[in-house]
């Protein structure tokens, strides 16, 4: 392969067969010049990416320090290690800026708390166990003490990358709703739905959570019969007028709509919390 451009000693655009890519490794533009053979010992990371990310990866390339990049390469390599599958491409920018960003809070005293910390490790497992590598990684590595809420974060990037996704919107909405919806039961409950004796009940119903909106984003509908929303209804009142708050919300609040089959499953788990809540 053949050097087009030099983005920066560690980063270069080259002709790969005729295909325009990024080539990282470090060191692998120091003293090359347009139209050098690229070897590909020389290559730790090779990726399409259109010419907007091109120039957002040399700005970002200029302004951080290389061992960000260095980084956040080791930690997607150990993430498609361990998921099995490929990231898309974007991760890199994102990831590499999210935690030298994070590193420069980090020196200034500044300590962000992930308030959906406790949603995103339910949710989203796999990529919160990527992240708790990546976390004691960076701290071995670069020195810089991360906190757990990183984990959170990374978790997310890693998640969208997985969904093919350029951005973090709409994994970062997914969560925020489904923890909004959580405060909702907690507030009308009285309880701490996190608890360790509340484990059980709250991770399955942060999963039923994902998957309604993602039913609802598909237009696909629950089933439940009618005879059994009746008798939710009837068995579980309490349960079921905090299912309707929620379908409030979610209209009010993010413009999704929920069926009488989502009220009735919805009233089911939230009763499963109030009985435990009972029971301590």
């Amino acid at each position: 392969m053949k050097i087009k451009k030099i983005l920066n000693q560690n980063a270069v655009l080259v002709d790969d067969d005729g295909e325009e890519k990024v080539a990282i490794g470090k060191g692998i533009g120091f003293e090359k010049k347009r139209n050098d053979r690229l070897f590909s010992r020389e290559v730790e990371r090779i990726f399409v990416m259109e010419a907007e990310g091109q120039v957002k990866l040399q700005n970002l390339l200029n302004q951080i320090d290389e061992q960000f990049l260095f980084a956040a390469e080791r930690i997607i390599d150990h993430a498609e290690t361990v998921l099995m599958e490929k990231l898309n491409e974007h991760v890199l920018i994102a990831l590499t800026d999210h935690i030298a960003f994070a590193a420069s809070n980090i020196r200034n005293g500044i300590v962000i708390r992930n308030k959906l910390l406790r949603e995103i490790e339910v949710l989203y497992s796999d990529e919160f166990s990527v992240a708790q590598w990546a976390v004691d990684y960076l701290n071995k590595e670069l020195g810089i003490p991360y906190t757990y809420d990183e984990a959170g974060y990374i978790a997310i990037h890693v998640h969208s990358a997985r969904s093919g996704h350029s951005s973090n919107h709409q994994s970062i909405r997914e969560v925020t709703i489904i923890s909004d919806i959580i405060r909702l039961i907690e507030k009308e409950l009285a309880v701490d739905i996190h608890s360790e004796q509340m484990a059980l009940n709250y991770s399955r119903l942060a999963n039923h959570l994902r998957l309604l909106l993602q039913r609802f984003h598909n237009q696909q509908y629950a089933v439940l019969d009618d005879e059994i929303i009746e008798m939710v209804k009837r068995k579980y009142p309490e349960s079921y007028e905090i299912a309707k708050k929620i379908r409030v919300l979610l209209i009010k609040n993010y413009q999704i709509s929920t069926t009488s089959e989502e009220l009735g499953y919805l009233a089911i788990h939230i009763e499963r919390l109030r009985l435990a809540k009972m029971e301590e």
